[in-house]
């Protein structure tokens, strides 16, 4: 019901603002990848059942919001100037939070081994369609650097001569796992794990700008990627890679 009054009081005010024509339809979606917790309308919030009693701001939870999103309307319009007035930003409290996990102590290597180095290696008999392709490395604690906007793997296509990034650990037909070996000697190893998907895509369909492909990748040569930072018991953590053999997909 809150949505349902949240979109009839804004496509009023965009049509009334002559934003939109009165065949407007107001869709409520959630681009801003974030939660803001239950908004009820005032007689949903009386009755303090679940949603009601989760309206963390009180009754007028969903007044304020109407009233906020209907200042924006003007904004909207095709001729329109300036930007809507804001408050401060929020002060950034990261810093003060507080974790009762343990910290890294250290990685290590093998004796004999560097991180990255490849244990289980993929094989050298082509794959097909719905085969798991996999490898294994020398790994280090992925809390040494959560890679944020970045990947932990990729799967890599040769295309003329030059390896394309084609899947990374984003993509569900992707898997990541790290195991302590030995908490002593702080030895660990990664596995990657790549589940063939079937399709012909073009080599027109790689993106540049982006290390996903909305199509599935076709018949070639591959390789799998692996992205780690290491922690030593004394320095500053330092990254590495570590690089699987080639392998074929028919």
């Amino acid at each position: 019901m809150a949505g349902r009054r949240m979109r009839e009081a804004l496509r009023a005010k965009l049509i009334s603002s002559g934003v939109l024509g009165s065949d407007a339809y107001v869709v409520i979606a959630g681009p801003a990848n974030t939660y803001a917790h239950y908004v009820t309308t005032r007689e949903e919030y009386s009755v303090q059942r679940y949603e009601g009693a989760s309206t963390i701001f009180g009754q007028f939870t969903l007044e304020a919001y109407i009233d906020k999103y209907s200042s924006l309307v003007p904004f909207l319009a095709d001729n329109a100037t300036g930007t809507p007035p804001s408050d401060p930003a929020p002060i950034d409290q990261t810093s003060k939070a507080i974790s009762l996990q343990p910290g890294v102590v250290f990685d290590a290597a093998p004796l004999g081994k560097t991180f990255g180095a490849v244990l289980v290696d993929v094989n050298t008999t082509p794959y097909h369609a719905s085969d798991i392709v996999s490898a294994q490395f020398v790994g280090a604690n992925p809390r040494n650097n959560l890679r944020l906007e970045g990947t932990f793997l990729t799967v890599d296509q040769l295309v003329n001569g030059q390896w394309k990034t084609v899947r990374s650990d984003s993509h569900p037909s992707t898997t990541y796992q790290w195991v302590r070996v030995n908490t002593i000697l702080g030895t660990s190893t990664v596995t990657i794990s790549w589940t063939i998907e079937s399709g012909t895509p073009r080599e027109s369909d790689f993106s540049l700008s982006s290390d996903i492909l909305l199509k599935r990748p076709t018949a070639g040569t591959y390789r799998l990627s692996y992205f780690g930072d290491s922690k030593p018991l004394i320095g500053s953590i330092s990254s590495f890679s570590g690089i699987s053999s080639s392998f074929t997909v028919s």
